[in-house]
């Protein structure tokens, strides 16, 4: 396996405590993983990785390591480990100790050895030096065995180290070293794995999976890639985003059919996409904007292939999927609110190419926006808008991609 196949380096070399690579079956490394020009829409940036368009790491001196996104808001750690959010905030999801919604960057409180984030819809985990957790926001989400809402992080209970922390909307999952996975939050649709649907405020190991290098969540639907490449998935089955061939939500992991040779697994809100290690990518589940990138709008039950990528490195998927290559991000599916990063607002139902998009070290998607730190220095961010989380200063979706303030 090649490295480009297999990993994108997230700059964790300026993280004294980490090293490694998305994506990559042998890390252990501690990683999270997930048409038109309106006003106002950032026309003065003229693309990813050129000069201009607001604040960059020197500026302010925060320089961006890694990053996480959701729905509604959006996190980085800077190369200090610690953690800051924007956007939404009516849960405490942004972690500085208030309710109010913040456009640019809040430092979350009380964090200093962050690794990685990992975000849902109304809260955020954060992965520490040694493999512990923390977590803060919406009650019954943050794993300390209550459903209190928490605006500060809170450790999550009876957890050991992990090793890979990943969100979807009401729930999180963490893989330990030994291949064993533990979740916790909502479970309505089985997401936990654990055999049941109900609700768990601390942690509860997922069922028959003993040997995941690497996990990945969803709105209501949780995926791990296994030792030998293969996949499994569970949860919420409505649009067949399990790829088992059926329409069966499951609360255990089943085996997505007819799919070997990955090396990421990358769950959407309702479909998944997957990178094998030849460079290629395939997707399976609902398909209403093109989010597979088949050239249609028809769901798969089972994995087809996207055409029209180059050799892909690494996968963000959320409602529409992105992909990166060799420091280019191309992105396909829901456009409606400047997803694509073209500067067109339709639905693109095969990729293309976010605009100037090069030098990119790291990507990321939440719910209908996209978020980027590049190889030079600084955050850029484009799609929705509502509640601040470009973290742009402003509330208009851009079709562009536009700097992040003071990262």
């Amino acid at each position: 396996m090649t490295e480009s196949s297999a990993c994108i380096r997230l700059l964790l070399a300026a993280l004294p405590w980490t090293s490694g690579c998305v994506g990559d079956r042998t890390t252990e490394s501690g990683l999270a993983t997930g048409g038109g020009t309106a006003a106002g829409d950032g026309l003065g940036t003229t693309g990813i990785g050129t000069t201009g368009g607001g604040a960059t790491a020197g500026d302010s001196g925060v320089t961006a390591v890694a990053m996480a996104a959701s729905e509604l808001h959006t996190c980085a750690v800077d190369d200090t480990g610690k953690a800051w959010c924007w956007g939404a905030n009516g849960e405490g999801q942004l972690g500085d100790g208030t309710l109010e919604d913040r456009a640019t960057p809040a430092r979350v409180v009380g964090l200093g050895d962050v690794i990685a984030l990992a975000l849902g819809r109304y809260h955020g985990c954060a992965l520490r030096r040694g493999g512990l957790v923390s977590c803060w926001g919406a009650g019954g989400r943050t794993g300390d065995g209550t459903d209190q809402r928490r605006p500060t992080p809170v450790a999550v209970q009876n957890l050991a180290p992990v090793v890979e922390l990943v969100a979807g909307d009401h729930h999180t999952c963490g893989r330990h070293g030994d291949g064993t996975v533990r979740c916790w939050g909502g479970n309505a649709d089985g997401q936990l794995g654990d055999g049941t649907r109900t609700d768990r405020w601390a942690p509860v190991a997922v069922l028959d999976l003993a040997d995941a290098v690497q996990i990945g969540a969803s709105q209501r639907h949780t995926c791990a890639l296994r030792t030998d490449g293969t996949v499994v998935c569970w949860g919420s089955n409505v649009y067949g985003q399990l790829g088992d061939g059926t329409l069966q939500s499951r609360a255990t992991p089943v085996p997505v059919a007819d799919l070997s040779g990955v090396v990421q697994v990358a769950p959407g809100h309702y479909h998944s996409c997957a990178l094998r290690d030849d460079g290629s990518v395939v997707c399976w589940g609902r398909n209403d904007t093109g989010q597979l990138g088949s050239g249609g709008f028809e769901q798969r039950l089972a994995p087809g292939t996207v055409d029209g990528l180059p050799a892909i490195d690494h996968l963000a998927v959320a409602h529409h999927s992105c992909a990166r290559s060799v420091g280019d991000v191309w992105c396909w599916g829901q456009g409606g609110s400047g997803e694509m990063g073209n500067g067109s607002f339709v639905d693109q139902p095969t990729p293309v190419r976010v605009m100037g998009s090069s030098a990119v070290a790291s990507l990321v998607a939440g719910g209908h926006h996209n978020c980027v730190i590049l190889e030079v220095g600084g955050v850029m961010c484009w799609g929705k808008n509502d509640v601040g989380q470009l973290g742009d200063g402003t509330t208009n979706n851009r079709a562009f991609p536009v700097s992040v303030q003071g990262l």
